[in-house]
């Protein structure tokens, strides 16, 4: 009843309600900063820490002076100002040493010392207010109220930390932590009042302090109000920057830092996202993997930083050939893919495809240069080439290869039959490196036929491959793939050393003609490996003759030159196969050291009847002759 009676007929209302909205705020803000500073680590935790207690210093010192001016005695009333602000810094650093002790990892330990801590120091600050308390009287104390008032804020302390540690990880705006501090702050305030009363002197007049006193109570509230306000003013800021800084490592973690797109993760999680809404969606989507065509000559004869250009160029391109919301990603070097979402036809897949294929066709210009690449497609569609992320990219990429297979720049839309030639490929690549490891490909011989002695004067050696479970396998198809595979150097070794080895057993002086393949003629190792063979077998260089196609020059023009020049200087001689076909063939015989010439089937098959091909054959045989005849005056 004391403390009602002291509320309600000994304190200035108006005073009260500045006093309850100064307590209010303050309590608001300085809940969110101790919350912070518990959820901090090392220097981090200092510094918040230090931001929590003056914020919750000032606004609790604030709070309880209002208060204590909105307490009327009806006699003069002054302040001890020294004592004044200690009191103020007593609040601050007593919540400092109770805020460092409730982040301690026990628990308990926690809770009652940093609880206690906080609960005495707001006690502290408020009697260390009181007796800066001046008055023109005889001042009493009653115990009781005293004592009730500190052990009431010091359990409300304890249960406040406790309340803080609890939703620590949560960040509720109004909660059971906030009641508490409110509720320790009035508490002891009322409580402490009641327990404090004063008796006029005799002879000193009535006095009122209202308007001083309301003018001291804004003052006060404007500073701890300004005191708060920075408080929670750096907190807002910092989380502003610690949110922008968020969003910019998440930027750089879902994005591509070249391109901007999004990156493999960022287009990873989105297909696993959308894979997820197919059951729930009508329309489904879209998945197309691209991959630029001639890309690597760009870097390596404008350089790496044109490269990055063209793939910034390309980028923009994708963008625009897409619709607005799907999404574009770069997920390697020079391989992009595209979510299409909510495809209505195959029809509106196949258009934005095709537009893909064409605005990668169109050149670019980079630095002054004109780069000139394309782009392949392989397109899967969902559901009905599969529901799960990994199956729709497995069919997109199979899709994709057959594209590039079938002539590049174009679009193919996965097929089951496309995973069935995958199937048979990769079973077919594995029986390939078996028989490279076994050496199970065999050496047939064709015959070389003089045709105006109609004697044989060599043999050419064609390779053949037997496979277990697959019988004969055209060398048209295997041949290829051992390229791919990186194995056709060393199957083209094996069918060197054996056809000398064969033709140094013959009777007579045949000759061995041996193909040599693209790859193995930009091998520079190429005449180590023709002397070796030649030596082991004891075959005259003379004998030996190495086919090559004019597709094998086309690669490295000077490393071609170098490796044929090496190998005419051993004795060995050079003959180029499928003669006629290349647009630049007529060039070879003057740039190459060709010995030999072997026209196209295209044109010998249809001799004698077909004139064209007599008048072809006859030019093409008089060239060769005349071009032997040039060397043999070049050579004197």
């Amino acid at each position: 009843m004391r403390i009602l009676s002291c509320l309600a007929f000994e304190h200035d209302w108006r005073i009260v309600a500045m006093a309850v909205a100064m307590c209010f705020i303050g309590s608001f803000v300085s809940v969110t900063l101790i919350r912070r500073a518990l959820a901090e680590a090392g220097a981090a935790r200092l510094h918040w820490t230090f931001m929590a207690a003056a914020t919750a210093g000032a606004a609790i010192w604030g709070t309880h002076f209002i208060a204590m001016l909105g307490y009327s005695v009806g006699v003069p009333v002054t302040f001890d100002v020294t004592l004044t602000i200690v009191s103020a810094l007593i609040a601050v650093a007593g919540i400092a040493v109770g805020l460092l002790a409730a982040g301690a990892r026990s628990g308990v330990f926690a809770i009652v010392a940093g609880g206690g801590v906080i609960g005495l120091s707001i006690a502290a600050m408020h009697y260390t207010g009181m007796v800066a308390y001046r008055v023109e009287g005889v001042v009493r104390w009653l115990p009781e109220y005293v004592v009730a008032s500190i052990v009431l804020v010091t359990g409300l302390g304890i249960a406040f930390v406790a309340s803080i540690r609890a939703t620590r990880g949560r960040i509720p705006l109004i909660g059971w932590p906030l009641v508490i501090l409110i509720a320790a702050i009035v508490a002891l305030h009322f409580t402490g009042m009641a327990g404090f009363s004063v008796t006029p002197l005799a002879g000193v007049p009535p006095h009122t302090n209202e308007a001083v006193f309301a003018s001291m109570a804004a003052a006060i509230a404007l500073v701890a109000l300004l005191v708060v306000g920075l408080g929670v003013s750096t907190h807002f800021v910092e989380r502003r920057t610690f949110s922008q800084s968020q969003d910019e490592l998440e930027h750089i973690a879902m994005h591509d830092a070249l391109t901007e797109l999004a990156n493999r993760h960022s287009f990873s999680v989105e297909l696993e996202k959308v894979c997820g809404r197919l059951a729930s969606e009508p329309c489904g989507f879209a998945l197309l993997m691209v991959d630029l065509d001639r890309f690597k000559p760009i870097n390596d004869t404008l350089g790496h930083p044109a490269g990055d250009a063209v793939l910034q160029k390309v980028s923009d391109r994708l963008r625009h050939a897409v619709r607005r919301g799907d999404l574009v990603a770069r997920i390697g070097g020079d391989e992009f893919a595209v979510i299409l979402r909510n495809v209505e036809s195959v029809m509106q897949v196949e258009a934005i495809a095709d537009r893909v294929v064409e605005v990668l066709g169109r050149p670019f210009l980079v630095n002054g240069n004109v780069a000139e690449l394309g782009g392949s497609v392989g397109i899967a569609l969902a559901p009905q080439h599969g529901t799960g992320a990994e199956e729709l990219i497995q069919h997109a990429d199979v899709a994709l290869y057959t594209a590039k297979r079938e002539g590049r720049e174009r679009y193919t839309m996965f097929r089951t039959e496309l995973m069935e030639d995958i199937m048979r490929r990769r079973a077919l690549e594995v029986d390939i490196r078996r028989a490279c490891m076994r050496d199970d490909f065999d050496v047939h011989y064709q015959p070389i036929v003089c045709s105006r002695t109609k004697r044989i004067t060599g043999a050419e050696a064609l390779l053949r491959w037997t496979c277990e479970g697959r019988g004969e396998v055209s060398p048209t198809e295997f041949v290829p793939l051992a390229e791919e595979l990186g194995l056709v150097t060393r199957i083209g070794a094996g069918v060197l050393r054996r056809a000398c080895r064969d033709a140094a057993s013959w009777e007579g002086e045949l000759n061995i003609a041996v193909n040599i393949s693209p790859v193995q003629l930009l091998d520079p190792r190429l005449p180590q490996t023709v002397m070796q063979a030649l030596a082991e077998a004891g075959l005259p260089a003379s004998r030996l003759e190495l086919e090559i196609t004019e597709t094998a020059l086309l690669g490295n023009v000077d490393q071609a030159h170098r490796t044929l020049s090496r190998l005419r200087d051993m004795g060995v001689r050079i003959s180029l196969d499928d003669f006629g076909t290349g647009y630049s063939s007529l060039s070879y015989l003057h740039q190459f050291p060709i010995n030999r010439i072997k026209i196209d089937r295209s044109f010998v098959e249809k001799l004698p009847t077909d004139a064209g091909s007599i008048s072809i054959v006859r030019a093409i045989a008089q060239l060769g002759a005349s071009s032997r005849s040039e060397e043999r005056r070049v050579g004197k």
